[in-house]
């Protein structure tokens, strides 16, 4: 077997081209993560405004609840 310097410059050419690719690739995964963790962050801040409503909805409905004592007496009677 011998080997020629065609063979190893289209060797070396074909490997160069397939890290060029690899590092496309991890770039825009790299960018992809980025954006996913951008959406991540977004939604969690939509939680937490979710959640201050929420607290606030509770806070209210308990407030404006009567104490329950004169709810059952006008049953029962």
């Amino acid at each position: 077997m011998s080997l020629n310097m065609e063979e190893l410059v289209a060797e070396k050419e074909k490997l160069e081209g397939d890290r060029k690719a690899l590092v496309e690739n991890l770039q825009k995964l790299k960018q992809q993560a980025d954006q996913v963790q951008t959406q991540i962050s977004a939604i969690g801040g939509a939680v937490q405004t979710c959640d201050y409503f929420i607290g606030k909805l509770q806070q209210s409905s308990q407030d404006s609840e009567p104490d329950g004592e004169g709810e059952n007496e006008d049953e029962t009677t």
